[in-house]
């Protein structure tokens, strides 16, 4: 098992949270500058609505139990890995 690289950041797009990922506080505010990212969220829809806009605001901060728990409950379903595990906290629509 991994050791931890820091508390559970959810990444918030317009205000709704919709990432999960274990990081520094650092590290959470630079992926939601990260252009891949913001393509990727874009790519991305649930319920038939892009989970990111061209003009939308991401935020990171600490998570809250539910979602820390989500987080802990999907990872333990993947292996150890050095790839940022990015679990999604709204249901993501088949592409």
């Amino acid at each position: 098992m991994r050791a931890p690289l820091g508390l559970i950041y959810t990444i918030l797009v317009d205000g709704r949270p919709v990432v999960a990922l274990e990081a520094t506080g650092r590290e959470a505010v630079e992926l939601c500058r990260e252009e891949w990212f913001r393509t990727e969220l874009c790519a991305l829809s649930s319920n038939g609505e892009p989970l990111c806009r061209i003009g939308s605001k991401l935020q990171a901060r600490v998570a809250v139990e539910e979602e820390r728990t989500s987080y802990q409950e999907a990872s333990k379903e993947v292996q150890a890995s050095d790839d940022i595990l990015l679990v999604y906290l709204v249901e993501l629509d088949d592409l």
